[in-house]
């Protein structure tokens, strides 16, 4: 992360809404480009959807036919790489007047592919999903190692920054860190993450998110704990805190905003605050932890949130997350044709005090 500007005082808790980037269906994953000029958030209609910051204008990247499960960016070659639930990986120019797509694998992974993430040299790409493995392939779309060993779906995967050490987390709160050999050094028992009481039908939980502090070492594992049904799943929201060096938790986060969801995304911002974001039946928020402190320094109140990612210039987040628009959800029995989702929201925050001008806005 770019250093804050001492221009701009930097401050979570006068963090504003500075500009809303609305989309007709249900949206997971969103990103800033690393170049800072645009937003992106994936649909579950298949499209990848790019604003400009500046000018709002939108285009579609088109080319998936189901949900996209997530996408990351090379900031060196300007490619973006996605991932859809049919296992189908994507590699496009993201920074074109008009979408290119530069190559794809089909049958890339057997079935859902959950997570894609970008080695910090652009040489390794990293997948995984629901057929319990971890893939590498390089800038070209050639498989170059198959990581196995995770009895659950795999929600989630980060390279360390330094060391481009994989980390992957699965749906029963395994941990498993390999090094760039595809070999495993180590596992990490975040099981805190996970609920499987004897009535249940399947397991619930898992760590959905992950976030690296280089500078204290630490990993933070997000998800929630303690699921009272497999039904609407509903749980504690939580965020465990692991030190590298010695493997062991050092402390646990949670929201003061009531909710009943997991932790779905974080990233820690240049002064070392995490920022989460969660969802769930009775609520959910976007939070921010001095993680030497267990409940939030603040906290918005939010519907269900999905990731959040923080810009170049350290000084905004996107977000995205459910909108209601009047429809009844999954739960109303239309016809197929008439059936409409809800919306998604990206929503951009300032992470300093909104100017006067803006203030009555």
């Amino acid at each position: 992360i770019m250093s804050v500007s001492s221009a701009i005082p930097f401050d979570v808790t006068k963090a504003w809404v500075q500009s809303k980037f609305q989309w007709q269906r249900q949206i997971t994953a969103a990103r800033f480009s690393p170049c800072g000029r645009f937003v992106f958030a994936a649909g579950i209609n298949g499209a990848i959807i790019r604003w400009d910051l500046e000018t709002e204008q939108q285009i579609l990247f088109e080319s998936h036919d189901t949900w996209v499960g997530d996408f990351a960016f090379d900031s060196e070659s300007k490619r973006m790489y996605s991932g859809d639930y049919h296992g189908t990986l994507t590699c496009w120019d993201y920074s074109l007047d008009q979408p290119k797509q530069i190559w794809q694998k089909v049958g890339s992974h057997n079935g859902w592919i959950r997570n894609v993430t970008v080695s910090p040299d652009g040489s390794r790409i990293a997948t995984g999903g629901n057929d319990l493995s971890v893939r590498i392939w390089n800038a070209k779309g050639k498989s170059t190692d198959q990581l196995e060993g995770h009895q659950g779906y795999i929600f989630s995967l980060i390279f360390h920054p330094e060391t481009g050490d994989i980390f992957s987390g699965d749906q029963l709160g395994m941990v498993r860190q390999w090094n760039k050999k595809g070999n495993l050094i180590r596992e990490f028992d975040l099981s805190v993450l996970h609920t499987r009481l004897d009535n249940f039908l399947a397991h619930v939980g898992g760590v959905r998110c992950m976030a690296i502090d280089t500078t204290r070492n630490l990993l933070a594992c997000g998800g929630f704990t303690n699921a009272k049904s497999n039904s609407f799943c509903p749980g504690d929201p939580l965020i465990s805190i692991v030190d590298l060096e010695s493997a062991t938790e050092v402390i646990q986060l949670k929201p003061t905003i009531k909710a009943d969801g997991p932790i779905n995304g974080m990233c820690f911002l240049s002064d070392g605050t995490l920022v989460g974001v969660g969802e769930g039946q009775a609520g959910a928020s976007l939070s921010f932890w001095d993680i030497e402190k267990p409940e939030p320094i603040h906290a918005i109140k939010m519907l269900s949130g999905y990731e959040v990612d923080v810009h170049p210039d350290g000084m905004r987040l996107a977000v995205s997350r459910y909108e209601t628009n009047g429809r009844t959800g999954n739960g109303r029995h239309v016809m197929p044709e008439e059936y409409i989702s809800n919306d998604g929201l990206v929503e951009v925050y300032q992470l300093s005090e909104k100017p006067m001008e803006d203030a009555d806005s």
